[in-house]
């Protein structure tokens, strides 16, 4: 895992939804779906806490045996890949 700490980027409009999150991204006129796991991934995304930290709490909220943190990185990667990370 990295030390980096994923931050929303500026400019987003985020709505929840009865099966997650719709992110609009006006700069881009972009409106991404997120399922309730990746939304809890976004929603943890405010700069302060590194990938494992996003990981760990993952863990807990559903009370898995061991933190997903390969499946942490997966998400936070499509979420840099779509712009709405940095």
């Amino acid at each position: 895992m990295s030390d980096a700490r994923p931050a929303r980027v500026e400019g987003l409009e985020a709505h929840d939804v009865e099966d997650g999150l719709v992110v609009y991204q006006a700069a881009t006129a972009r409106v991404h779906y997120l399922n309730p796991a990746a939304s809890v991934v976004f929603e943890l995304c405010t700069g302060e806490r590194t990938e494992d930290e996003i990981a760990e709490l993952v863990g807990e909220a559903w009370q898995l045996p061991a933190p997903p943190r390969a499946d942490v990185h997966a998400c936070l990667e499509s979420l840099r890949s779509e712009g709405v990370l940095r």
